[in-house]
C-alpha cells in the first residue's frame, strides 16, 4: 500500500504539469481512487495515452506539402498554391506550416513578366536544396540581370546573399544582403538580411563597429523581429568586450 500511496503522489504531479496542456482525458483516468497496486501504473499510463493523442501532428500531411513544394519548383504555381493552401487548412501543426505559408506568399505576391522571375527564383531552391549551390548563385545573378525589377529581387538577392556566406564569400554576402536591407527595399527579408550583413562583416574582417551598426539598426527598424532579442544580447556582449 505504501507503493500505491507514492504512486498516486506521484501521479497527481504529473497531472499537475499535464493539465495547462488541457489533458482533460488523463484527468479523468488519474483521478479514481487507486484499489490494487498495478492500478499507480495505469495513470501513468493514461497520462501518457491523452498526451500522446492531443500533442502535436508534427509530421502529418508532409506528402501534401512536399507536393506542393514539387510543384512550385517545377513552375506549376497554381498547382502548387492550391496544395499548399489544402495542407496550411487540414495540417495546422506541422512543423513546415510556416514554409508552406510562405509559399502561398510567394505564388500569389510575385508575379510578373510571365512568372518568369518566379521561375528561376524556384530553380534557385530547386538546386540550392539538390546540394548544387554554385549553380543556385548562377541561376539567380541571370534572373536579376535579365528581370532587374522583379518582384521577387529581393529574395534573389538574399538567396546569393546566403550561398556566398555558406562558400566563404564575405563581401558577396554583404553586397547582396544590403541590398535587401536597403530602407527602399521595404522586403520583409530586411531583418534577416541586416543580421547576415552584420556577421558577414565580421567575418569579413572590417571590425566590430560596422557590424554594431548593423545589428542596431536591425533593432532600431525592427524592433519586434523574431531576430531582435537574440540580436540584442549579440550587441550587449559585443559592447561588454569592447570595454574590457
Amino acid at each position: 500500500m505504501r507503493r500505491v500511496r507514492i504512486a498516486a503522489v506521484a501521479a497527481v504531479a504529473a497531472l499537475a504539469a499535464l493539465a495547462t496542456l488541457g489533458v482533460c482525458g488523463a484527468l479523468e483516468a488519474a483521478t479514481q481512487p487507486p484499489g490494487q497496486e498495478h492500478e499507480a501504473s495505469e495513470v501513468f499510463r493514461a497520462i501518457i495515452r491523452a498526451a500522446e493523442i492531443r500533442s502535436p501532428s508534427d509530421t502529418l500531411g508532409n506528402g501534401v506539402y512536399a507536393a506542393a513544394k514539387e510543384a512550385f519548383y517545377a513552375g506549376k504555381f497554381d498547382d502548387a498554391v492550391a496544395r499548399a493552401q489544402e495542407f496550411t487548412k487540414a495540417y495546422t501543426r506541422n512543423l513546415n506550416m510556416n514554409d508552406a505559408l510562405e509559399l502561398t506568399i510567394l505564388t500569389r505576391g510575385f508575379r510578373d513578366f510571365q512568372d518568369e522571375p518566379l521561375r528561376a527564383y524556384a530553380k534557385v531552391l530547386a538546386l540550392r536544396d539538390g546540394g548544387r549551390p554554385d549553380s543556385a548563385s548562377a541561376v539567380a545573378a541571370r534572373a536579376l540581370e535579365r528581370w532587374p525589377g522583379a518582384k521577387i529581387r529581393y529574395h534573389l538577392h538574399f538567396r546569393i546573399a546566403e550561398l556566398a556566406r555558406d562558400r566563404g564569400d564575405h563581401a558577396a554576402a554583404v553586397s547582396h544582403a544590403m541590398a535587401v536591407a536597403d530602407t527602399s527595399s521595404k522586403s520583409r527579408l530586411a531583418p534577416a538580411a541586416l543580421k547576415l550583413a552584420g556577421d558577414e562583416t565580421i567575418a569579413l574582417g572590417q571590425g566590430r563597429d560596422r557590424a554594431l551598426k548593423l545589428y542596431q539598426e536591425l533593432l532600431e527598424r525592427f524592433p519586434d523581429s523574431p531576430l531582435a532579442p537574440g540580436v540584442r544580447s549579440q550587441v550587449l556582449e559585443m559592447r561588454k568586450g569592447m570595454q574590457l
